[in-house]
């Protein structure tokens, strides 16, 4: 028999699945909330170069008393190099907590983009905390599926 004769193992894209070759990654940060009409990045990170990456994980959390989730008094973006990432641009409520961050479907960034979870303040005025989490993996740009099939 040959190895021909064996099934080869299945590899599915890097954007769905973490190769051999991906560095995990989990950044997470707490601030104190801004001053109302303020805003704040509670968490932040470069894409390495050479890499593209999948963030797979979301956790945001206000921490204090006097919010209520859904008001818009608070509203959190993830951005990339300045512009929000599309869906990411409005969250109202909290998307899992910095313990037990929710799933996402992939929120796919790319070399050298700066990435940034941040609280903007529209009209609280108490004091506290905002937290947050990004979690996910990079992997090597050569991996990536050509944009022109998306």
């Amino acid at each position: 028999m040959s190895s021909a004769d064996f099934p080869q193992p299945i590899s599915l894209p890097a954007h769905l699945a973490m190769p051999s070759d991906g560095l995990a990654f989990d950044y997470t940060a707490y601030v104190a909330l801004p001053a109302p009409g303020a805003s704040a990045v509670v968490v932040t990170f470069t894409v390495p170069e050479g890499f593209h990456g999948v963030i797979k994980r979301v956790g945001n959390a206000f921490v204090g008393a006097g919010w209520t989730e859904g008001t818009g008094t608070l509203v959190w973006q993830i951005l990339a190099n300045g512009g929000v990432i599309r869906n990411y641009d409005n969250i109202l409520a909290s998307l899992g907590s910095v313990s037990a961050p929710s799933e996402t479907a992939g929120i796919l960034v790319y070399e050298q983009q700066l990435v940034v979870l941040q609280i903007n303040n529209i009209s609280l005025a108490v004091a506290a905390q905002a937290g947050g989490r990004l979690g996910g993996w990079f992997y090597p740009k050569w991996r990536a599926v050509e944009d022109s099939i998306w």
